[in-house]
């Protein structure tokens, strides 16, 4: 009787940690595009967004690229909303947030534009797509080369990614990759002609690289206004949809992702009603 009342404890604390365990829930808003012309009803619909969050409660947020037009006042805006949320939110730069020379601005405004975090038994690898790529013209036939400042950046973080890869801690974990341009075309989707809409190489060569030695097998994206889940390179590509404008057609909303512990992640796209882009 005295051994069953000593273990009692441990196995309630067992117990307990299987439960909070079982799953991650985790919601992905994208492309906000505050200050954007083409999306006039912009914070209309982040406020719709973060509401609805709330009342899925989420382990975190995460925002995945495009949270502004560059310009402080959009950042602002878009963060006194989503300031809202009940949630943890971690943030990974688009490329209206990040262009082809002024990472800096960004990492003043936000911190890191790459790291790592943790949440329960999964870790989240956010990366800078803009530091693999040049996605300043959207009508460039190829790739326009990215200068020797961005491209050193790039390096370094290239580098830190691998240092990741070999360290300790990413061994038998869960990881999770995230940024904001995908790294693949889903067949045909978007326009081939326009190497805009994805990373491109060797930059997609080198990352891919370093995502199959970090055990990254899910990617959460976002980039083309346009939810998808599709496999490449031996990842499956998560995309969630825009808050604010759509090109390509569809429905405004945003993404949720369940995540299990031995790392499958079952995606749901959820609409906003009555949302106007």
């Amino acid at each position: 009787m005295k051994l069953a009342r000593l273990l009692a404890p441990l196995l309630f604390a067992a117990a307990a940690t299987n439960v909070v365990w079982a799953q991650l829930n985790i919601a992905q808003i994208s492309d906000i595009h505050i200050g954007e012309k083409r999306a006039p009803h912009a914070v209309d619909n982040l406020r719709k967004t973060v509401d609805m969050i709330n009342e899925r409660h989420p382990d975190a947020v995460i925002v995945s690229g495009d949270v502004g037009e560059k310009h402080p006042q959009d950042w602002d805006t878009a963060r006194g909303i989503l300031k809202w949320l009940h949630a943890p939110v971690y943030y990974a730069p688009g490329n209206h947030d990040v262009h082809a020379d002024d990472v800096q601005q960004y990492r003043q405004a936000f911190g890191k534009d790459y790291f790592r975090f943790s949440i329960k038994n999964v870790d989240f690898i956010v990366i800078d797509s803009e530091l693999l790529g040049n996605f300043d013209q959207y009508n460039a036939k190829s790739p326009p080369p990215m200068s020797t400042a961005t491209e050193k950046e790039s390096g370094k973080m290239l580098d830190w990614l691998n240092d990741e890869a070999r360290h300790p801690q990413s061994k038998n974990r869960v990881v999770i990759g995230i940024q904001h341009v995908p790294g693949l075309r889903d067949g045909d989707f978007p326009d081939p002609q326009h190497p805009y809409w994805v990373i491109n190489d060797p930059y997609r060569g080198r990352e891919i690289e370093v995502l199959h030695k970090l055990g990254i097998r899910h990617m959460l994206v976002g980039h083309w206004h346009n939810p998808r889940v599709f496999g490449g390179e031996g990842i499956t590509w998560h995309v969630a949809p825009a808050t604010s404008w759509l090109p390509w057609g569809g429905h405004l909303g945003f993404a949720m992702h369940t995540i299990s512990p031995d790392g499958n992640v079952k995606t749901e796209f959820v609409n906003l009603p009555d949302a106007e882009p």
